[in-house]
């Protein structure tokens, strides 16, 4: 109840509810506000003035019509036939006197906006008793005359009103609806190009590389665009800089630390010899940890496959699998993925837990727009103070732990780094089976 009177009592929360999202639909709304108030004011001063004058006008020739040929049957009676031919030729009055007859009833058959120009009009024009009644098709007006008789006049209601307004205010409307179809047209070439952008934007944060934007639009848009381009260079330069070095350094280290391996293997062994070999080997495990590390923001083209096959199969051939995986998922659906990466990124997980654990659950969900996938073990699990740590580069939960056992500190960053360059979240949680649970978040298209 309180939240539903701070929304009613917060106009501008309302207004922001109410409110498109899309800047096209909101610069449809900007569009249309003032044609609709354009159509209101028009329709209000046309009706109220226009239309008023044109009633008024019209009442009072029909009232001048009816009383001329009131005039013409008080003075000659007996030319009724003539006077019904003339009324119905120059005036398209159809005409018929009742003599010895007065009239039942009075005045205007109804109180309306129509009946009160013609009131006003037989008022000023007869002067005599009469009675007016008005339906869809005709109007009826019976008026006394002095001889004692009663006149009765007929017309098409349609002479009382003005083709002018209707056709007026149906062509507004409709050079309205035409400038507005127009100017959505422009509206969205405009909007296009500034779409097109964030959707470029967007596929570029995730790794995909859809080549230079093209320039175009409004002067505001291909400022944006060129500078757009301008960053995505500067970032492609960055990392192709950052590959190459790290080549080279791999290269620079790789020979001196198999040079030293040969040595050692030379060397009669002792305890010395089998420390210096394990520090070593764990120096060779830190070079490969980073450049795996490094290559996860390389580009690759995604590929739409079935995910839950293929997780199948990348279970099936995981390799240094000891621990049991049961794999339990809702749907198959097809989403768009970059193998070798959605691969590494798997493979770090599932061998952590067969590190750490002894059993592992791997379940699927699908909604409409996401796929989310959830790895659990019974392992130790990692403390809720960590859980954001653990996925800095190089940084290890148990400093103390045998090195063979434990890894170079980089599994998680890379896949954090892998999610995130599908457009996925991570998130680390308490397994009900008491140990990890990592929840991996993909969108489906």
């Amino acid at each position: 109840m309180s939240r539903f009177l701070n929304i009613v009592m917060n106009p501008k929360r309302i207004l922001k509810r109410t409110l498109p999202r899309s800047l096209f639909a909101r610069a449809l709304l900007i569009l249309m506000t003032p044609l609709i108030l354009v159509q209101v004011v028009l329709g209000y001063i046309f009706i109220e003035s226009h239309t008023d004058t044109i009633l008024r006008q019209l009442s009072t020739t029909i009232a001048g019509d009816v009383a001329l040929v009131l005039d013409w049957v008080e003075r000659d009676p007996n030319s009724i036939k003539a006077i019904q031919k003339a009324s119905k030729k120059y005036m398209s009055l159809n005409v018929n006197f009742v003599p010895q007859d007065t009239l039942h009833e009075y005045g205007a058959h109804k109180d309306s906006w129509v009946y009160r120009f013609m009131v006003e009009a037989l008022d000023k024009a007869v002067n005599k008793p009469y009675y007016l009644k008005i339906n869809k098709d005709n109007i009826y007006i019976s008026v006394e005359a002095k001889n004692k008789g009663v006149l009765e006049v007929s017309l098409p209601r349609k002479f009382l009103l003005s083709r002018t307004t209707l056709r007026v205010l149906i062509w507004t409307a409709a050079s309205a609806l035409l400038l507005f179809l127009v100017a959505s047209m422009f509206m969205r070439n405009q909007i296009r190009p500034l779409r097109r952008l964030a959707e470029a934007a967007d596929r570029f944060g995730k790794g995909d590389d859809l080549g230079e934007l093209k320039i175009e639009g409004a002067q505001e848009l291909r400022m944006l665009s060129r500078i757009f381009n301008i960053m995505r260079a500067r970032i492609q330069r960055h990392l192709h800089e950052r590959t190459q070095m790290l080549a080279s350094v791999s290269h620079d280290l790789r020979t001196p630390i198999t040079r030293m391996q040969l040595q050692l293997a030379m060397m009669p062994e002792s305890e010395d010899q089998k420390m210096l070999q394990e520090d070593v080997k764990q120096m060779q495990l830190m070079v490969e940890g980073f450049l795996a590390y490094a290559k996860g923001t390389a580009n690759e083209v995604r590929q739409s496959v079935p995910i839950a096959s293929y997780i199948q199969e990348l279970i099936d051939n995981l390799p240094e699998k000891s621990i049991p995986i049961e794999f339990t998922p809702e749907d198959n659906p097809t989403i768009q993925i970059k193998m070798q990466l959605f691969n590494r990124l798997l493979t770090n997980l599932l061998l952590n837990s067969n590190r750490y654990s002894s059993h592992a659950w791997l379940s699927l969900k699908t909604t409409a727009r996401h796929c989310e996938i959830v790895v659990e073990d019974n392992g130790p699990g990692i403390p809720e103070e960590n859980r954001e740590q653990v996925f800095q580069p190089f940084y290890r939960q148990d400093t103390a732990r045998n090195l063979d056992e434990g890894g170079t500190g980089l599994g998680l960053s890379i896949v954090r780094d892998a999610v995130r360059s599908h457009g996925g979240k991570i998130r680390l949680d308490q397994s009900v089976h008491g140990g990890l649970k990592v929840i991996l978040t993909f969108p489906r298209f």
